[in-house]
């Protein structure tokens, strides 16, 4: 158990409390202001009484909040104490370093307002606040808390009064949890709508060298996923203060001459309820003011497939019969053996059966993303992605394969609802175009001439049909989709058959919109899984379908909005040029 007391000034009088409670902590200030910031502690007994009583100067006022927390390490917890801060309207709590990586933090701020002042306190972003009191004019103070699944440090956090005060202070106090076995979860049918919010921590680290550089508190976060093309990242970091500012600056740099920080060097990693969700590439940073509030930097990224297609391949690579696998890993072991390209990948095993040529020069310019892009969209391709992963205990960026496809489609692992009686189907769309598709297709490569005075006839392949389509009565719809460094012609082929199998005709692009519970079955690591999804509604009759998702974008919690949000891209397809 935990009590935080605030005193003002009112005497010097003893402060205790009833009940055998140790003091941990203690902010003082002018003893003709603030007498005291607290926290104190005890193990809770099994039957406890229903008040206890605070002790101070007769002359004096105060504010009181008791926590009980249970699952807690039953011994003293760590407590960090701040500086006074005088005539603000900002109080800091400081930072900390948990010891495990498993509890709860608590932030507790204490102040003094001018006479005849009513404070309120906004808390820190991804905080909940848990009191907020005023002792008529005299004492105010809040207490605000979130759970914490690293050792990571985390940083000072600001606590925002709506009026200037004359003194504060602030108490950080961390309790470790204790290991105990997980109870047996509940047995709910998989139709019914996610409940419950979550928590995230955005954790800065170097793109190359993985060091950690630090937590960032961001507002209107949102970020996606999809297989084999990049995803992207936005969020907004506001500056509240100039102590925030100058935290801040340790890792977006004011200055342009500290070339190791900043855009372009750093990544966020997301995480969420202490899983990895994502590791987002930061490319742009722009801080700004509007004529009203305080600044903001507005941050964009994308996943690290972007960071692929923006390293050339410089020199000449053949690859002969060998598993369109074993190139994919090739390619990307050569691009990471390249001076200051090594971004640590971890590269899953095995092949594919599918043995393939290759020939990649120099001359022909292109990047390493859109090799391994063209060698997977092929006819008897693949799928790869980029996840943030734990494996053995440590965060790796593992590069995974599946073959034909990525993910789990049989039983569907994922399920969703929109029914007569509600569900966690939020929105919906299906976008049917017949211009994106076609029914006969091509493949254009280079030229097959070798003489370079003279310009060649450009390798083509043979028609594809979309057979089907054609029978059913489609008209003739005519697509030459253009690779300009490919050479041979059977690979011109397998492009042809390619995307004449998968995109005859109008193609669709169905999307979701769902609402998360705590724990979802869905994550961004686990996109090509199937989807049972559930719909009865005005245009929909009673009807239930499955679905490959293959790409999803998260909206998370926030103060404007209490759901948790994630559009989910359900499988269509994407033709190039379309």
């Amino acid at each position: 158990m935990l009590a935080f007391v605030s005193i003002d000034s009112g005497g010097t009088g003893p402060i205790s409390i009833s009940g055998g409670w140790e003091l941990v902590g203690r902010v003082t200030g002018p003893s003709t202001h603030l007498s005291a910031v607290d926290v104190y502690w005890r193990v809770a007994a099994a039957v406890e009484p229903n008040t206890y009583q605070i002790t101070m100067a007769s002359t004096s006022d105060g504010i009181a909040a008791i926590v009980a927390i249970s699952g807690a390490v039953p011994t003293r917890p760590t407590v960090v104490a701040s500086p006074l801060e005088v005539a603000t309207s900002t109080v800091f709590s400081p930072a900390a370093t948990p010891s495990t990586a498993s509890g709860v933090e608590l932030r507790w701020v204490g102040a003094i307002p001018p006479a005849d002042v009513h404070i309120s306190w906004t808390p820190p972003s991804t905080y909940t606040e848990l009191v907020d009191l005023q002792s008529d004019d005299f004492v105010t103070g809040s207490l605000v808390w979130r759970g914490y699944a690293s050792t990571a440090y985390i940083n000072t956090q600001p606590h925002m009064a709506s009026s200037r005060i004359d003194y504060g202070a602030g108490l950080t106090v961390l309790v470790a949890s204790a290991e105990v076995e997980p109870p047996e979860p509940p047995v709910v049918q998989p139709y019914a709508p996610g409940k419950g919010s979550s928590t995230y921590r955005y954790v800065v680290t170097n793109l190359l060298t993985r060091e950690y550089l630090g937590d960032l508190d961001l507002v209107g976060v949102s970020f996606d996923k999809r297989l084999l093309q990049p995803g992207a990242f936005s969020a907004t970091l506001p500056i509240p203060s100039r102590r925030i500012g100058d935290q801040i600056a340790e890792i977006i740099p004011r200055d342009e001459t500290q070339l190791d920080r900043g855009p372009g060097v750093i990544t966020i990693q997301v995480i969420r309820e202490g899983e990895p969700w994502g590791e987002y590439w930061i490319t742009s940073a722009t801080p700004s003011r509007s004529r009203r509030g305080t600044p903001a930097i507005a941050l964009r990224g994308s996943t690290l497939d972007a960071y692929l297609s923006r390293v050339e391949l410089q020199d000449d690579l053949f690859y002969a019969g060998q598993d369109q696998v074993d190139i994919a890993r090739g390619l990307l072991n050569h691009l990471m053996a390249r001076n200051h390209a090594n971004i640590s990948l971890v590269l899953q095993d095995g092949t594919s059966g599918v043995p393939r040529d290759r020939t990649y020069l120099e001359s022909e310019g292109g990047t390493y993303g859109a090799r391994l892009l063209e060698l997977a969209q092929v006819d008897n391709g693949f799928e790869w992605s980029i996840n943030l992963e734990v494996v053995d205990g440590a965060l790796v960026r593992r590069w995974v394969w599946g073959y034909p496809t990525l993910g789990t489609l049989d039983p569907p692992p994922h399920l969703f609802a929109d029914g007569r009686s509600g569900g966690d189907i939020l929105e919906w769309s299906e976008e049917i175009d017949a211009l994106r598709g076609a029914t006969r297709w091509r493949a254009r490569g280079s030229s097959a001439s070798t003489d370079a005075s003279t310009s060649g006839t450009p390798l083509v392949s043979t028609v594809h049909e979309a057979t089907a389509h054609l029978a059913a009565g489609w008209p003739r719809l005519d697509r030459t989709l253009s690779y300009s460094t490919v050479s041979e012609t059977s690979t011109l082929e397998d492009y042809a058959a390619f995307w004449a199998a998968r995109a005859g005709g109008a193609l669709r692009v169905d999307q979701v919109t769902v609402t998360f519970g705590r724990d979802p079955s869905l994550t961004p690591n686990r996109l090509g899984d199937a989807a049972r999804l559930y719909f009865d509604n005005e245009w929909h009759r009673s009807t239930w379908r499955t679905r490959r998702v293959i790409g999803i974008a998260i909206t998370p919690t926030s103060r404007s909005d209490g759901k948790e949000q994630a559009k989910l891209i359900l499988e269509g397809q994407e033709v190039p040029g379309a």
